[in-house]
């Protein structure tokens, strides 16, 4: 705790906080809705495309597995 400041405390350097404002806004720009980047937003959107690809496909497999093994008709 004693190596803690309190918020009201100004800290030196002030002038480079001031410069990293600009840095802050931009990123907070280019961050959507969920919080991420563009560029995250797409990595995730192809991982969920092959992960949901692979889901579908092994869910049809099940069924047609089931379908041979146990037809109703």
């Amino acid at each position: 705790m004693a190596g803690q400041r309190s918020p009201a405390t100004p800290s030196t350097g002030s002038k480079a906080r001031g410069q990293a404002k600009p840095v802050v806004a931009q990123q907070q720009q280019e961050k959507s809705l969920s919080g991420l980047t563009s560029e995250q937003a797409k990595e995730f959107h192809k991982q969920f495309k092959v992960t949901y690809t692979a889901y579908v496909g092994i869910a049809a497999l099940v069924h047609l597995f089931i379908i041979a093994s146990n037809p109703w008709f």
